[in-house]
C-alpha cells in the first residue's frame, strides 16, 4: 500500500468511525438537550440489564473487592468468603472501566457514557481494518463496518416483534454496557491478527501476530463468555479448513494454532480454578441446561447456509479457487453459527444460546458475507458501496432515534430525576458507616427501602448502601431463590401490597402506576419461566401457580413478626414525594424522622420500634 493510499483509508476510517460514533450517543445527546442544566448525571440505557453492570463498576470504584454483592452491601472478606459470579469471573473490562474512573474521579454512570463512545469507535477500527486487512479495499472496508455494525440489530425471535427475522429492540446490542461492548472489538482484532499469522509473507510479522492474537483470547476468556468461546469455536474451524484447503501450508498452520492453543491452555487453568468456585446457585439462574438436541432453523444459521451453498458454486464453475485465502475465511464465518448453536450435540451442556445471535453471530455472518461478495464482484462498483454506506447510516439513524425518543431517553429522564436522593445517600455512606464496614468487615448494615423498583434498580450505582431486594444476591452471594422470594415479600409489605394487586402482577395485567411491582414475576418464577428466549425447554407460568403464590403472600404478611422484621433491618426509607403510597405495615415496625426532601424523593432514617 503506497503513502497516498495509506492516507486515503485512515480517512475513510476516521469517517466510518465518527459516523458510529455519532450513532452511538445519540440518545444521550438527546437526553442532554432535554435536561439542559438539569441533567443529574444519568446515562441513557437501552438494556435492562446495564443498571447491574454499572453498579457492579460503582462498587469497585469504591474500592470494594473483586467478589462483591453490589445491591447486598456484601464483600468477600477471609472470613465470609463470597463465590465467583459472572461479574467477577469477566473482571478484565470492569477493571479496565473501573480504575481509570476512580483515577479520574468519575462515576460509574459518566464511565458508561464515555464507554458507549470508546466501544464504538474501537469496534469501528477493529471492523474496518479486519475487512480492508481481507478484501484489500478501503471503500468495501467504509462502507462494509457501517453495514456490518448496523445491521446488527436485526436478529432472530429476540427483538420487538418476536418473529423469525425480528429488530432488536436495541440498535446496536455489541453497545450493551459493559458486557459485550468493552471486548467486543476484541472479537475481530482476534480475527485480524490470525488472518496476519496465516497470510503474512514476513516471518516476524507472522510470529508477532500469532503471539497477539493468543493474548487477545486470553483478553477475552476473563471478558465475555460467549466472545471468547466463538472467538475459540472459530479459530478451531479456521485452523482445520487452512490444514484441509492449503496442505503446502500445514506446518506453518499448525504453529500457529499450537501457539495460541498453548497460551491459551494455560489461562484456562485458572479460568476453570474459577468456574469450580462459583456460586452453587449460578447454573441455574444463567439456565444451564443438559440437553443433545440440534438447533438448526436459526436466521443466521440460514444465512451461513446460503453463503456455503454460493461458495460452492462458485468452486464448482472455477470463479472461485478453493486455495484462496478470502474463501477459507468466508467459509469460516459461515460455519461459526452451525458450531456454536450445535456444540450441545457433543458437550450435552446449552447455556442462553441467543447471546451468541445477539452480540456474535449476526455480526460474524454479514462480514462472511461481504468477503463472499468480494470473491464473484471484482471490484465492487463505487457507487454500490456509496448507497450501501448511505443506506446504512440512515438506518442506524431511524433504529436509533426512533426507540430512544419513544421509550429510552423518557425512562433515563425518569432516572435523572431519582439521582439527586441518590448522591444524597452517597454523601451519607461516607458517615454512616457503609464504605468503612465494607473496608474492614466486609459487610454493611445499612439498608434503603423504597417502593419505587425503578430507583433500587438504580440505586447501587450511585452509592453503596445495600437494598432490602438485593437484585444481585443470587448472582454474587449464591441466594437461593427461596430467598430472593421472600426478600421480595417484605418489599411487597412494606409497600402495603395486597394479594389482588400481586394476583393481577403475575398475570401481567397490573397498572403501570404500582412502581412496587415491576420484576416480581421474575422474582418468584425465575427468568427461565418469564424470558422464552433464554430456553428452549420454556413453560409458561399457570394459574394454579400463581394462585399458591399469592396464598403464600398472603400466608407470609399474616406471620410477619418482629422477628421476621429483625432478620433484614433497614436504614433508609426512599419514598417518591408525589403519590399515594401507604405505609402503614412501615410504621407499625419502624419509626420514621421527620424527612429530607431530595428532589422528587423524601429521604426518611429509620428506627425499629422497641
Amino acid at each position: 500500500m503506497t503513502s497516498s493510499s495509506h492516507v486515503a483509508a485512515w480517512k475513510l476510517c476516521s469517517l466510518t468511525c465518527l459516523a458510529m460514533v455519532v450513532l452511538s450517543i445519540m440518545p444521550q445527546i438527546h437526553l442532554w438537550i432535554v435536561r439542559g442544566r438539569d441533567w443529574n448525571g444519568a446515562y441513557v440505557s437501552p438494556h435492562v440489564d446495564e443498571p447491574f453492570y454499572s453498579a457492579y463498576i460503582n462498587a469497585l470504584i469504591d474500592g470494594r473487592t473483586r467478589k462483591n454483592d453490589p445491591f447486598g452491601a456484601v464483600d468477600s472478606s477471609a472470613e465470609a468468603p463470597l463465590p465467583e459470579s459472572i461479574f467477577s469471573i469477566q473482571f478484565v473490562p470492569a477493571y479496565a472501566i473501573a480504575l481509570p474512573a476512580r483515577i479520574f474521579g468519575v462515576s460509574a454512570s459518566t464511565a458508561f457514557i464515555v464507554l458507549i463512545a470508546a466501544a464504538a469507535l474501537l469496534a469501528s477500527l477493529s471492523v474496518f481494518w479486519l475487512l480492508n486487512s481481507v478484501a484489500a479495499d478501503p471503500r468495501l472496508a467504509a462502507a462494509g463496518t457501517l453495514l456490518v455494525l448496523c445491521l446488527g440489530c436485526v436478529v432472530g425471535r429476540y427483538g420487538v416483534f418476536g418473529t423469525f427475522l425480528d429488530i432488536g429492540i436495541a440498535a446496536f446490542p455489541f453497545l450493551r454496557r459493559y458486557q459485550p461492548a468493552a471486548a467486543f472489538p476484541l472479537f475481530f482484532v482476534f480475527q485480524l491478527l490470525i488472518w496476519r499469522a496465516l497470510t503474512s509473507e514476513r516471518k516476524p510479522g507472522a510470529r508477532v501476530s500469532e503471539v497477539l492474537a493468543s493474548l487477545t483470547l486470553v483478553v477475552l476468556i476473563f471478558s465475555h463468555l460467549y466472545l471468547w468461546t466463538a472467538s475459540a469455536a472459530w479459530l478451531a474451524c479456521t485452523g482445520a479448513l487452512w490444514l484441509f484447503f492449503r496442505p503446502s501450508e500445514r506446518w506453518r498452520t499448525s504453529v500457529v494454532l499450537t501457539t495460541v492453543g498453548s497460551l491459551t491452555a494455560i489461562a484456562l487453568t485458572p479460568y476453570i480454578y474459577l468456574l469450580s468456585h462459583r456460586a452453587a446457585t449460578l447454573d441455574d439462574q444463567q439456565i444451564l441446561i443438559s440437553t443433545h438436541r440440534p438447533d438448526l432453523l436459526r436466521l443466521h444459521e440460514i444465512l451461513g447456509a446460503a453463503i456455503l451453498v454460493a461458495l460452492v458454486i462458485g468452486v464448482l464453475r472455477r470463479r472461485i479457487e478453493r486455495t484462496e485465502p478470502r474463501f477459507i475465511y468466508a467459509v469460516s464465518l459461515a460455519l461459526l453459527p452451525l458450531i456454536v448453536f450445535n456444540q450441545q450435540i457433543l458437550t450435552g451442556r446449552t447455556m442462553q444460546a441467543f447471546h451468541f445471535e445477539i452480540f456474535v453471530v449476526n455480526y460474524s455472518t454479514v462480514v462472511g458475507l461481504l468477503i463472499t461478495v468480494t470473491l464473484f464482484w471484482k471490484p465492487v462498483p463505487r457507487r454500490l458501496l456509496i448507497w450501501l454506506a448511505g443506506l446504512s447510516f440512515a438506518w442506524g439513524v431511524i433504529v436509533v432515534g426512533l426507540p430512544a425518543r419513544v421509550a429510552f431517553v423518557p425512562l433515563a429522564i425518569a432516572n435523572d430525576h431519582r439521582i439527586p436522593v441518590l448522591l444524597r445517600l452517597k454523601e451519607l455512606s461516607r458517615q454512616d458507616g457503609t464504605l468503612s464496614d465494607l473496608h474492614a468487615k466486609g459487610q454493611a448494615s445499612t439498608l434503603v427501602f423504597s417502593p419505587s423498583v425503578a430507583l433500587i434498580a438504580l440505586l447501587s450505582t450511585w452509592t453503596s448502601q445495600g437494598t432490602l431486594l438485593d437484585m444481585t444476591g443470587v448472582d454474587c452471594r449464591g441466594a437461593t431463590r427461596e430467598e430472593r422470594k421472600k426478600r421480595f415479600y417484605m418489599h411487597l409489605y412494606y409497600s402495603n401490597t395486597d394479594t389482588e394487586a400481586l394476583r393481577q402482577a403475575l398475570n401481567g395485567t397490573t397498572e403501570r402506576s404500582r412502581a412496587e411491582l415491576p420484576g416480581v414475576r421474575t422474582a418468584i418464577f425465575g427468568y427461565e419461566r418469564t424470558s422464552p428466549a433464554l430456553t428452549s425447554q420454556f413453560k409458561p407460568i399457570q394459574e394454579d401457580e400463581i394462585e399458591r403464590e399469592v396464598q403464600a403472600y398472603q400466608l407470609y404478611v399474616n406471620s410477619f413478626s418482629r422477628e421476621e422484621a429483625l432478620s433484614r433491618p433497614l436504614t433508609y426509607a426512599v419514598i417518591p414525594s408525589e403519590g399515594s403510597f401507604k405505609l402503614a405495615n412501615l410504621d407499625r415496625w419502624y419509626e420514621r424522622d421527620a424527612g429530607e426532601r431530595v428532589g422528587d424523593y423524601t429521604l426518611y432514617r429509620l428506627k425499629l420500634r422497641d
